[in-house]
C-alpha cells in the first residue's frame, strides 16, 4: 500500500447478507474492498491480485477461517489477518494470535470497530510472533522458575512436580512479592496468575517485561476470556493457561518458553560482544 492509496482489504464470509453490507460500509470508510463466500474463492482471489489485509469469518463451509488463515499465512506470511467469530475459544485465540491474527472481533460486529483494527493491523510493525524454539535447544542448566498465585495449595503442589522435573523453583503469593523475589536474582520462566490481590496479573507482566525483557512469562487463570489472552499476548506473555491445567502440558511450555528465553540471551551476549570488536577490533 502506498502512501494515500485505499487499503486493499479481502473479505470472506458465507453470509451474503453480511457480506454486501459490511463491503459497502468499509468501502465508504475508504477501504478497497474485495468479497469472497468461502475460502476455496478466497484463496484463487489472493493468487491473482495482493491485499494489505484479509477479514475473515471463522466458521465457513468448506475451508473454515482458521484452515484458510493457516493458508494464507503459508503463502503471504506478511499478510495481516483479522478474525470474525462468534465460535471463538480462548486457547483457540491464544494459538492462532501466537501464529500471526492480528485481532478478534465479534459477531455482530461494529464497522467503526472493525475499521480502527484493520487500519492498525495494516499500519503496525509488530504483526508476527516469533515462533517458540525447541526444548532440546536449551542449555543444559536447570530451569529457574517463579511460580506466583495466591493459592497455596496450587503453589505448593506446582513446587513439588515442577522440581521432580529438575527444575528448580521459588513462589510468591503476589505480584509484588514476586517482583521483590526478582531483585537480584536471575528467572528463566515466571507462572503468573491473573488474578491477586494488589497488582493484577497483568500489571505484573507489565513491569516484569519492562525490567526483565528477555524472561518469559506464562499466564495462569480460571476466568478466560479471548480479550484477555490477547492483552496478555501483545503485552509479552509467552503463552496463556487456562485452570486446571494438565501438569506435563504446563511443564512442556516452561521448557519451551525458557528455551526461547537462553535463545535470546545467547543472542545479547553475542550482540555485545559485536560492539566491542567494533570498537576495539585489535
Amino acid at each position: 500500500m502506498r502512501n494515500g492509496d485505499p487499503i486493499r482489504l479481502l473479505l470472506v464470509d458465507d453470509e451474503v447478507d453480511f457480506l454486501e453490507s459490511a463491503s459497502k460500509a468499509l468501502s465508504r470508510r475508504g477501504f478497497a474492498v474485495e468479497t469472497a463466500a468461502d475460502g476455496k474463492t478466497a484463496l484463487e482471489i489472493l493468487d491473482e491480485r495482493s491485499f494489505d489485509i484479509a477479514v475473515i469469518d471463522i466458521k465457513m463451509p468448506g475451508i473454515d477461517g482458521i484452515e484458510l488463515f493457516h493458508k494464507i499465512k503459508h503463502r503471504m506470511p506478511n499478510l495481516p489477518v483479522v478474525i470474525l467469530t462468534g465460535h471463538g475459544t480462548v486457547q483457540q485465540a491464544f494459538e492462532t494470535s501466537k501464529d500471526g491474527v492480528f485481532d478478534y472481533v465479534g459477531k455482530p460486529c461494529d464497522i467503526e470497530k472493525l475499521a480502527a483494527i484493520c487500519r492498525e493491523a495494516v499500519t503496525s510493525s509488530s504483526l508476527a510472533h516469533e515462533k517458540p524454539v525447541a526444548p532440546e535447544q536449551a542449555e543444559s542448566l536447570p530451569i529457574r522458575v517463579l511460580v506466583v498465585d495466591d493459592e497455596k495449595d496450587f503453589r505448593d503442589a506446582m513446587s513439588k512436580v515442577l522440581a521432580r522435573r529438575g527444575m528448580v523453583v521459588a513462589t510468591a503469593s503476589d505480584g509484588m512479592s514476586a517482583l521483590d523475589q526478582m531483585v537480584g536474582s536471575i528467572f528463566d520462566v515466571v507462572i503468573l496468575d491473573l488474578r491477586m490481590p494488589g497488582p493484577s496479573g497483568l500489571d505484573v507482566l507489565a513491569e516484569i517485561k519492562k525490567k526483565y525483557p528477555t524472561t518469559e512469562v506464562i499466564l495462569l487463570t480460571g476466568h478466560p476470556s479471548v480479550a484477555l489472552a490477547l492483552r496478555g499476548l501483545r503485552q509479552g506473555a509467552f503463552d496463556f493457561v487456562v485452570k486446571p491445567q494438565n501438569v506435563d502440558a504446563i511443564a512442556r511450555k516452561i521448557r519451551e518458553a525458557a528455551a526461547r528465553r537462553r535463545e535470546a540471551e545467547t543472542r545479547h551476549r553475542e550482540e555485545v560482544v559485536g560492539e566491542i570488536l567494533k570498537r576495539d577490533p585489535r
